[in-house]
C-alpha cells in the first residue's frame, strides 16, 4: 500500500458518529458472537551485519574453561530466519540497517553479495543505515536497486533521509524514487505501520553521503510519521531504526503511539549472557513506556550476522499488553575446548540450549553454495603472506574499556602502525592522522596476510596529502574531538598518529582540548614543537580529508586547493608498509601522551 492511500477499512472508520449508532441499533436485536482483541505479532530481525557473510570463531567462559565454536554467518542467519517463520503466525522479517562495508566481501564485491543474500532471506523491510552512504547516494542507490525482486518486495525505509530532486541519484525525478518514510503491511487483518529512521548528525558527518543529502531530526521526523499513520486509522506502530540503543530509550518516552522499536548503530547485544563470559547491554526484549503512558517493545540483535532477534509483541487491541521473546545466537553444534582434556561436550551443549540465548543452527544449504562461491575469490586474494607477528596488535580505541589481551596498551597499536604505513607510503609528509571508526579489527599473532590488511582498512580510502599550518591542524583536532563528544556524534572521531604527538584533556572546553603538540624533525631526529605558523604536511585518508568525523578545517583546507589525493588505497599502504617490515611488532610509542576521559571532571 502506497504512502497516503485510503482503502475501504479507514473509510469506515471515518463514518460519522451518527452512522455508527444507527447500525448499532439496527443490529441490537441481532445475536453478536464474542470478539477477541487479542493479537500477536512476531519480530524477526537483525542490525548491522556489514557484509560479514561468513561465520566466526567464538569464545565462550564456561565451566571454568574457555570453549571455541563457530558462530554466525549469513546461511545461519537464513537458516534461522526461515524456521522461526515456519514456526510464527503473523510475522514481520526486518533489518535495521548497516547491511554494507566491512569486511572483504564488499571490498572485492560491493553490494551485490549482501543483496543477493538479503533477497534470498526476504526482508519485509529495511531501514538505511549510516554506512549504507560509504560510497555516496550513488553507492546507495546501486545497492537499493538490487535489493528487493518481484517475489520479495522489501520496503526501503528512511523518513529522515532528504536527498535534493534531480541532483542525487537517489531521487532523480522525485521525492521517495527508491526508498520511502514508512510502509503498512497487514497480518492476519491487522494494519501495521513500519517506520524507518537513519541516526541524522552521524551518517552526515561520519559517513560520506552527497554534499546535498539532508538528515532531518530523528524525534520530530517521528513525530510528523507517527501522526500521519494514526490520521489514516493505524494505531499499531513499528519504529525500525539505526539511531543507537540509548538514542532509541530516549526516543520512545517522547513519542505517542509508538508500540514496538527494532533498533541498531551500536551493535547492542541484548539478553543474559553472562553465565558464558559474556556481557550485554540490557534484557531482551527492553520494556519501555511511551510518552502515553502504553508499553513500548524495543529489541537489538548485535552484529556481524551473529544474532537474529525473536520479538514476540502482544496485543490487547492497539496497545502493548506484554514483551516477549529471545535473541538466537547462532552456533554450530562443533565445540572445542581450549586447552585441557575434555571427555564429553554434552554438559555445555546441554547449557546452551538450555540458556534461552543461544542456538544450535545448521546453515541454509543455498546460501551456504553462494557463500562458498565468493569465498572461493576472497581466498585466493586474500592468501598472501605480508609478515610475521610476534605478538598480537590490538585495535583498542584509547576512550573503550581494556578488552583480553590489550590490558596492558594505553592506546590501539594498529592505528599507530596504520599511520606509519601512510608515511612509509607518503614520505614526504610530517605527519600521519588515522581516525578510530577506520580502523576496524585487531592485527593477530601468526601471519600478516594481504586479507588481513584489507580487514584491518576494510573502507574505500584513499591517502590524501593536505599543507596546513599548525594553528589550523590544532583547530581540526579540537573539533574532531568536540565531535567525538558530542550528542549524536563519534567517539571514533578520535585521533591516532605517527610523527606527531599531543595531550588530550577532555574535560576542558572545547578549543582548549588538545595541548604539547609536537612534530618529529627528520632533520635533527628529535620532537620539536609545533609553531602555529610554520607550514606542515599532513597524510591523512580521504574520509577525515573531507571533513569528516567532525574534521571541518581539513575540508577548508582542501577547498582552498591545499590537498591533493595520491590514488592511493589506504589499505594497500598497510599492505606496502607490512611487506618492507617482514615482521610488525606492537608499538610501544603513541602519538597520544597523556588522556584525560570526559567522565573525570
Amino acid at each position: 500500500m502506497k504512502t497516503g492511500e485510503f482503502n475501504l477499512k479507514r473509510m469506515v472508520r471515518g463514518w460519522t458518529a451518527v452512522a455508527a449508532s444507527a447500525l448499532l441499533i439496527s443490529c441490537a436485536s441481532a445475536p453478536q458472537e464474542p470478539q477477541s482483541n487479542k493479537f500477536q505479532l512476531t519480530l524477526l530481525h537483525i542490525n548491522d551485519h556489514h557484509s560479514t557473510l561468513a561465520p566466526k570463531q567464538q569464545t565462550l567462559v564456561w565451566g571454568d574453561q574457555e570453549w571455541q565454536v563457530e558462530a554466525g554467518g549469513f546461511p545461519r542467519v537464513a537458516a534461522q530466519l526461515k524456521a522461526l517463520r515456519k514456526a510464527n503466525n503473523n510475522v514481520l522479517t526486518l533489518h535495521a540497517g548497516d547491511a554494507l562495508t566491512g569486511s572483504l566481501y564488499f571490498t572485492l564485491f560491493g553490494s551485490e553479495a549482501d543483496a543477493r543474500m538479503m533477497n534470498n532471506v526476504c526482508f519485509d523491510a529495511f531501514t538505511i543505515g549510516n554506512h549504507e552512504f560509504d560510497n555516496g547516494d550513488a553507492g546507495l542507490a546501486k545497492f537499493l536497486q538490487q535489493l528487493g525482486t518481484e517475489r520479495c518486495p522489501t520496503a526501503k525505509l528512511g523518513a529522515n533521509i532528504k536527498p535534493k530532486v534531480g541532483d542525487s541519484p537517489l531521487t532523480p525525478n522525485r521525492d521517495w524514487e527508491m526508498f520511502k518514510p514508512y510502509t503498512v503491511v497487514e497480518r492476519n487483518g491487522e494494519e501495521i505501520a513500519i517506520i524507518g529512521l537513519d541516526i541524522a548528525s552521524k551518517t552526515k558527518k561520519s559517513s560520506q553521503p552527497d554534499e546535498t543529502t539532508e538528515f532531518l531530526d530523528e524525534l520530530e521526523t517521528a513525530r510528523k510519521y507517527v501522526a500521519e499513520v494514526q490520521q489514516q486509522g493505524i494505531e499499531k506502530i513499528v519504529l525500525l531504526t539505526h539511531i543507537q540503543y540509548e538514542r532509541d530509550k530516549e526516543l520512545v518516552q517522547q513519542l505517542p503511539g509508538v508500540d514496538i522499536v527494532i533498533g541498531g548503530d551500536s551493535h547492542t547485544l541484548l539478553g543474559d549472557f553472562s553465565g558464558f563470559g559474556m556481557e550485554s547491554d540490557g534484557p531482551y526484549p527492553t520494556e519501555l513506556t511511551n510518552a502515553d503512558g502504553d508499553k513500548v517493545c524495543l529489541a537489538h540483535a548485535y552484529q556481524y550476522s551473529l544474532v537474529v532477534g525473536e520479538m514476540q509483541a502482544f496485543f490487547d487491541g492497539d496497545k502493548i499488553e506484554e514483551c516477549g521473546g529471545r535473541p538466537h545466537y547462532l552456533l554450530s553444534e562443533d565445540i572445542q575446548v581450549s586447552d585441557g582434556i575434555v571427555t564429553t561436550y554434552e554438559p555445555i551443549k546441554t547449557a546452551l540450549e538450555e540458556s534461552g540465548v543461544f542456538s544450535f543452527v545448521e546453515p541454509d544449504a543455498e546460501l551456504q553454495n553462494m557463500l562458498e562461491d565468493y569465498q572461493s575469490k576472497v581466498e585466493d586474494f586474500s592468501a598472501e603472506v605480508l609478515a610475521q607477528v610476534p605478538q598480537q596488535i590490538c585495535s583498542q580505541e584509547i576512550d573503550l574499556p581494556r578488552r583480553d589481551g590489550c590490558a596492558d596498551v594505553m592506546s590501539s597499536g594498529a592505528h599507530r602502525l596504520v599511520a606509519e604505513a601512510f608515511l612509509h607510503s607518503v614520505p614526504e609528509a610530517d605527519f600521519a592522522i588515522q581516525n578510530g571508526g577506520g580502523v576496524r579489527s585487531d592485527i593477530s599473532q601468526g601471519d600478516f596476510t594481504v586479507g588481513d590488511a584489507f580487514n584491518v582498512l576494510p573502507f574505500a580510502n584513499t591517502l590524501v596529502k593536505l599543507e596546513l599550518s599548525g594553528s589550523e591542524f590544532k583547530q581540526a583536532m579540537e573539533e574532531a574531538l568536540a565531535y567525538s563528544v558530542s550528542d549524536g556524534g563519534s567517539t571514533r572521531a578520535y585521533p591516532y598518529g605517527a610523527g606527531i604527538r599531543y595531550s588530550v584533556d577532555l574535560t576542558k572546553e572545547k578549543g582548549s582540548r588538545v595541548s604539547n603538540l609536537q612534530v618529529w624533525d627528520k632533520g635533527s631526529n628529535s620532537w620539536q614543537p609545533m609553531t602555529a605558523r610554520a607550514t606542515y604536511v599532513l597524510v591523512t585518508n580521504s574520509f577525515i580529508a573531507g571533513g569528516q568525523d567532525g574534521y571541518d578545517t581539513f575540508y577548508r583546507v582542501s577547498e582552498r586547493g591545499r590537498a591533493r589525493n595520491t590514488g592511493i588505497d589506504y589499505a594497500e599502504s598497510l599492505v606496502n608498509y607490512a611487506r618492507t617490515q617482514d615482521v610488525l611488532k606492537r608499538p610501544q610509542d603513541f602519538a597520544t601522551q597523556s588522556y584525560v576521559p570526559a567522565g573525570d571532571n
